[in-house]
């Protein structure tokens, strides 16, 4: 048998097509593994209250120098002035020491530090007198310059007021 012009040019066309095809049908690139996940929450006590209430940060995708912010408001609602301090709860230790913490209110910071140093009760603390507000801010970030241990790892934080 043998090949005309036509269908030898058919061949070589259709085989490079193919190969046009087969290099180009890729999967889209992404990033190996996706950032850290964490979700902080702050509940009333018997002599707080806290508004809003339950979770104030759900950060998805939290990577190096990603930083991110929550504002919540504590009232006394006992008839003596309260020495109020924090510590953090986290349902695991994977972040201890990459998740970096600020805690800061009236313009006063009471912590700033990893999630592990947070577990025990900042040694600052906020003085609110009988029915008073005070507006917190919580800032979580990631330093810039970390290693890849944060990656697909969480925390789920849960931060108590502790009033004396």
């Amino acid at each position: 048998m043998r090949l005309s012009f036509p269908r030898c040019a058919g061949l070589v066309v259709g085989l490079g097509l193919v190969a046009v095809l087969v290099s180009g049908w890729t999967v889209a690139g992404g990033r190996a593994a996706p950032g850290a996940h964490v979700t902080v929450t702050v509940n009333r006590t018997g002599e707080l209250d806290v508004a809003p209430l339950g979770r104030l940060l759900d950060v998805r995708d939290i990577v190096p120098g990603g930083r991110d912010e929550a504002r919540f408001v504590v009232t006394n609602v006992t008839g003596s002035h309260l020495a109020v301090r924090v510590r953090a709860r986290a349902d695991s230790a994977d972040l201890d020491d990459q998740l970096m913490i600020e805690l800061s209110a009236r313009g006063k910071q009471l912590f700033a530090g990893t999630l592990g140093q947070l577990r025990g009760p900042t040694r600052r603390r906020l003085l609110v007198a009988p029915a008073a507000r005070a507006a917190f801010v919580v800032h979580v970030s990631l330093p810039a310059a970390m290693a890849r241990a944060y990656r697909a790892r969480g925390a789920d934080v849960s931060l108590e007021l502790l009033a004396g």
